[in-house]
């Protein structure tokens, strides 16, 4: 090398500068982190679709789908909107107002952001409201005012909710009246005694359907409630469960139907709900109830669509 040469240095990378920013951007390629930080989304992202009343929202209409479809109507779009959102809106206001249940305020991270939510969703709830004869609104008003008084104070600070026993009942009835004739209403169906079954179908399945997450919430609920599980304890709850459920096969097979396939995947639905209902417990999974038992309706419906 001659005299008038200088040596070059090697070029120094930000790696080189900083080892501690090396190590950070291997851990950051590392394929198992990406995994642990993709399941850290995918797990907020479930959270808030359940937390939302999305999910509920979502059962709620695919069991107004399944009543519709076995009288031979093609679902109304705007009708299925409506009890989307108005679902929303009507469960977030129960679970969140601060009025019927602490708890879920105290569990739930985004509350701010489920209420600016639940806000778009009364919006578009009354947008698609507007598109409805008034017929089916004086129907919708009749349940949403049963939601209502579910949570707000009606007589000495007490609301349906504080009712002993009354909250399954109350919740399974709300659901009849959106999924079966509200829909039905639209159709301008008279009232026969096939809706009068599928109703009563509609009710056992529901407060069956219900069971779990009042078993899961035995920790929770105030005594004056009056739950089933509190007043009968789990296993007896589960054995009425089993009862209801019998019931609600029993009036499957009492009607008649647009297509055979109908009562098959109504004992399916059934069969899969007891097998819900036989395995839920106090201590149980977190998305147990929340996710799946909540989304038999949904099943059902994709059954129905299969069939």
């Amino acid at each position: 090398m001659s005299p008038g040469k200088r040596r070059q240095q090697p070029l120094r990378t930000s790696s080189t500068l900083n080892p501690q920013l090396s190590t950070q951007n291997h851990i950051s390629s590392n394929p198992l982190n990406l995994y642990i930080q993709a399941m850290k989304i995918l797990k907020a992202i479930i959270n808030f679709y359940i937390q939302s009343s999305m999910h509920v929202a979502l059962a709620v209409t695919a069991l107004a789908v399944v009543s519709v479809m076995q009288y031979g109507f093609v679902p109304e779009p705007v009708v299925l909107a409506f009890i989307f959102f108005g679902t929303i809106v009507g469960y977030n206001f129960v679970k969140y107002a601060g009025v019927s249940n602490q708890h879920n305020l105290k569990i739930t991270p985004n509350i701010n952001l489920i209420r600016g939510f639940s806000v778009l969703c009364l919006i578009a709830m009354g947008y698609f409201g507007l598109k409805l004869p008034v017929n089916v609104l004086l129907a919708a008003a009749i349940f949403g005012g049963l939601t209502l008084l579910y949570a707000l104070p009606l007589y000495k600070s007490r609301n349906l909710r504080g009712l002993s026993g009354a909250k399954i009942y109350i919740i399974a009835l709300v659901w009849v009246g959106v999924t079966v004739l509200l829909p039905l209403e639209y159709h301008n169906m008279a009232f026969r005694l096939k809706i009068l079954y599928q109703c009563l179908e509609i009710f056992f399945f529901v407060i069956a359907l219900t069971l779990p997450f009042e078993i899961r919430d035995l920790k929770y609920d105030e005594k004056e409630l009056g739950t089933i599980p509190q007043k009968l304890g789990i296993r007896k709850t589960k054995w009425l469960g089993t009862a209801l459920l019998i019931l609600m096969a029993g009036l499957t097979s009492m009607q008649t139907y647009v297509t055979d396939a109908y009562p098959v995947i109504s004992y399916i639905i059934a069969g899969i709900t007891l097998i819900a209902v036989g395995g839920a417990k106090e201590n149980q999974n977190k998305y147990y109830a929340s996710l799946w038992v909540e989304s038999i309706p949904i099943l059902w419906l994709i059954l129905l669509l299969l069939a």
